[in-house]
């Protein structure tokens, strides 16, 4: 009764822990922004990056498509100012449909201000101006409808149910998760 009351404890502890870690990865997935910034960087910079695996181990291969839209200097201020509205912070926020467009509004003119006054000190062609304006414009567009009416936490929380669900459900048949290759617990 005892070492049954004890292995139950530890099937338990390692469902937490397995939980815990499929947890932890759906919110760093979730809540990571930084592909969103290399996507911008890799964009201004004319750049495409290519993951290919070579003898099962990927490698980042990053080709240069033509010439940057902007200098270093120009890329890496334009990634901070998307970096401003675009982080994890934002993406946990709750705001309604008016304070969304009211954020958006003032975030395109402030990076229209922004992008048009500096563009030759950032060597921003003056034929790529609307083109640089739009795509920054509609990336955080799209990333800030994440909260409104709290939708990102909502589909957080079932996430992390979902995968408490799993893991509970493969301990009660007695598989677990790490009875996958390269699964938890290993």
């Amino acid at each position: 009764m005892i070492e049954q009351n004890n292995e139950q404890k530890q099937n338990n502890y390692l469902s937490s822990n397995e939980a815990t870690l499929m947890n932890s990865s759906f919110m760093e997935m979730r809540l990571n922004t930084d592909p969103l910034i290399d996507d911008i960087k890799n964009f201004l910079a004319s750049r495409e990056q290519q993951t290919i695996i070579k003898n099962g181990v990927p490698h980042i291969k990053i080709n240069q498509i033509g010439l940057p839209l902007a200098s270093e200097e120009g890329i890496m201020r334009l990634c901070n100012i998307v970096k401003m509205r675009v982080n994890l912070h934002v993406s946990q926020g709750n705001i309604d449909d008016t304070h969304y467009w009211d954020f958006i509004s003032r975030a395109r003119k402030e990076i229209t201000e922004t992008v048009v006054k500096k563009c030759y000190d950032w060597e921003i062609d003056d034929s790529n101006l609307n083109m640089v304006i739009d795509e920054i414009s509609a990336l955080i567009e799209m990333f800030l409808t994440r909260p409104i009416g709290n939708l990102e936490r909502e589909g957080f929380a079932a996430t992390i149910k979902e995968s408490s669900s799993i893991v509970q459900n493969e301990k009660s048949r007695g598989g677990g998760l790490s009875s996958f290759g390269g699964g938890f617990g290993n």
